[in-house]
């Protein structure tokens, strides 16, 4: 049962870091060409999979990072509220991320760690990522929630 609720986070994980990546690059080439940097679609697709490559797995420990309290909590929440589990989480999944960038602000030495939360579009942006991560891990947990419920 402990095997498939870390495979659940893992894959929740993932989906919130594979689009936020992807966000975090959109933003990052369109602030280059609103500067007036020649950016190809070629260009933006190569820069696109180098960051899920390469910027991916900063976003994912980031991403663990703050689901993980914040999940513990949702599981919580939704114990007293099990219709609203799915949205709960989902709420979980975006809040957390937002508070990881907004804390990152004060304890990294650079002014934002993740360019594309400079703006409130940005952090906005990213935050809700988180939704999708939410969502999922609410999704592969069901079964789980449910015996849960059954026990108590």
């Amino acid at each position: 049962m402990v095997g498939r609720l870390v495979i659940a986070f893992f894959l929740a994980v993932l989906a919130s870091v594979i689009p936020a990546s992807i966000v975090q690059t959109q933003i990052n080439l369109s602030r280059l060409i609103d500067l007036g940097a020649p950016v190809s679609p070629g260009i933006g697709a190569l820069t696109t999979a180098q960051d899920i490559a390469f910027f991916g797995p900063v976003m994912a420990a980031i991403t663990a990072a703050a689901f993980l309290p914040a999940f513990l909590a949702a599981w919580l929440v939704s114990r007293v509220l099990p219709p609203a589990r799915v949205p709960i989480h989902m709420l979980a999944g975006a809040a957390s991320l937002w508070t990881a960038f907004e804390l990152m602000g004060f304890f990294t030495p650079m002014p934002t760690f993740v360019a594309a939360a400079r703006t409130l579009d940005g952090l906005l942006a990213l935050s809700s990522t988180g939704l999708i991560g939410g969502a999922m891990f609410a999704f592969l947990t069901k079964r789980h929630a449910e015996h849960a419920a059954a026990r108590t």
